[in-house]
């Protein structure tokens, strides 16, 4: 999303004729959800997805007669035999997207938008995809929501009447950290607004750059977290072994990792060379447990429970906490070698990030009702 928004703002300010592709609602079994996007050029390129096959076709092809025409729509795909798909896309759900040709008119507001994502600010884009007014069609506001307040940081390219419902809509969409549409009003304007959530790219601080620390920050880059790896061992942590790391911090591994910026987006992985250096980590951190996404700590149950029963014994910990911390961490697929448990690891990692806490099961059992029930209606495979 981030990389999309910043080629939109660079592709304005250069004069290039883009459009805009946006899936704002689903129901039923789509190729994509809410929130997903992509930029269609005139000279062919695309960035981003809208789902593939046939819809991105179709959606490509309405995108670029909106460029052309210097306009805005919303289009309606169902994705059933109905519609005539080609390429065996009959999923049976039914996606709308707002499709914008007219971009060039708020390349401030790219601009802006970049910016704010540059600076890690958090709060919700939202994007007028229908209204009364249809002047009001296309506005775009970027609102800094913060735990107190939210303010517009990057106003529409024209004035807009729907300021104090916007406010309040970017405040939902931040506190569920999900796209969303809903209906807004404001004198005597009604429309509905698309908001997304501009939340800061997940940080991983890696507590270790032996082998699993070294594979997990290539995984991690690959999966969209900042990484921050931290080791006391400069032959260790250095550019050439970890090259994808956005940085590498040399010292105290314990008191380096407990210095660093922690908030609820950022997550903590725990892969130091012993035991000893683990303990010290956790020591140092589990007080901030109940303030970031996510605490990992790897080992066997044996020397999970000699860590634990020392910082209880120490009076350093409650019995919460430690509940909290994922230890041993990662998804239990039966890995042995280092990639397959960075696999586990970075698995689980995502499992927290998207909320599907309590949820995990392999995917194929979901598949055992419809064995034993008729299809869904209207399915065709």
């Amino acid at each position: 999303m981030r990389d999309l928004y910043h080629d939109l703002a660079e592709s304005v300010t250069k004069g290039e004729e883009v459009a805009l592709g946006l899936v704002i609602e689903t129901s039923g079994s789509t190729p994509q959800k809410p929130g997903a996007k992509a930029l269609f050029w005139t000279d062919g390129r695309s960035s981003g997805t809208l789902g593939g096959g046939c819809l991105e076709a179709e959606a490509r092809k309405v995108a670029l007669d909106c460029l052309r025409t210097h306009s805005k729509t919303l289009l309606r795909l169902h994705l059933d035999s109905d519609f005539g798909w080609d390429d065996g896309l009959i999923c049976g759900g039914t996606a709308r997207l707002f499709l914008d040709g007219a971009v060039d008119d708020q390349s401030a507001f790219w601009r802006g938008l970049s910016q704010f994502l540059k600076e890690r600010k958090r709060g919700a884009l939202i994007t007028i995809v229908d209204s009364s007014d249809a002047a009001a069609v296309g506005s775009r506001y970027v609102v800094e929501v913060t735990d107190d307040s939210a303010k517009i940081a990057v106003p529409p390219a024209s004035p807009s009447p729907l300021k104090t419902s916007i406010l309040d809509f970017a405040r939902r969409v931040v506190e569920e950290r999900r796209p969303m549409t809903q209906s807004v009003s404001e004198e005597s304007v009604t429309a509905e607004a698309f908001g997304e959530p501009l939340l800061p790219k997940p940080s991983l601080i890696i507590a270790g750059a032996g082998h699993i620390g070294a594979a997990l920050c290539h995984l991690g880059s690959l999966l969209d977290f900042e990484v921050t790896v931290v080791d006391d061992r400069p032959s260790f942590a250095n550019r050439e072994r970890l090259p994808d790391a956005t940085q590498i911090v040399v010292g105290d591994i314990a008191e380096l990792v407990a210095r660093q910026p922690l908030d609820r987006d950022t997550y903590i992985v725990i892969v130091t060379r012993g035991h000893r250096h683990d303990a010290q980590v956790l020591r140092r951190i589990i007080d901030k447990v109940e303030r970031v996404a996510y605490i990992g700590m790897i080992g066997s149950k044996r020397k999970i429970k000699l860590i634990y029963d020392q910082l209880l014994e120490q009076g350093l910990v409650t019995v919460n906490q430690l509940r909290k911390v994922h230890s041993p961490l990662g998804i239990d697929i039966g890995g042995q070698s280092v990639w397959e448990i960075v696999l586990s690891i970075g698995a689980e990692l995502v499992w927290v990030r998207n909320g599907c806490e309590g949820s995990l099961q392999p995917l194929h059992r979901a598949m055992w009702s419809l064995l034993r029930s008729p299809a869904p209606s209207g399915s065709q495979n």
